[in-house]
């Protein structure tokens, strides 16, 4: 735990927790409903942050044991994302309530973890 919060891993944390926050907001766990204009700001944020959490910040490897942790931390966040979408799907599915989002989410992992197996070959 000591190693979380050195001085290499403090951006990587922040942009982990100014992630999940946000995204919590979204998600109205709380039952506290804002007006719409800050509902609004708050989705425009969230799509903002996440483009650039995803899109723009690289993580850069040092060495050959730092690459290996990336790829490791890469796959668990690649299974633990398709686990949730497939246990929202079967519960979406057992009440009877099935939104097309979740499928095309986890078909788009697959679709790209498969296409990125083909690149590297």
């Amino acid at each position: 735990m000591k190693d979380l919060f050195a001085k290499d891993n403090r951006s990587d944390v922040m942009i982990g927790a100014v992630a999940i926050a946000s995204l919590l907001l979204t998600s109205n766990i709380f039952s506290f409903m804002p007006s719409t204009l800050v509902m609004i700001l708050i989705a425009v944020f969230v799509a903002a942050f996440s483009l650039f959490a995803v899109l723009i910040w690289r993580e850069s490897p040092r060495d050959e044991r730092e690459a290996q942790i990336l790829l490791s931390s890469d796959r668990l966040g690649f299974l633990s994302g398709a686990v949730v979408l497939s246990i929202a799907l079967v519960v979406e599915s057992l009440q009877h309530h099935s939104t097309n989002l979740l499928a095309m989410a986890l078909s788009a992992m697959i679709l790209s973890k498969l296409l990125g197996k083909y690149l590297q070959r």
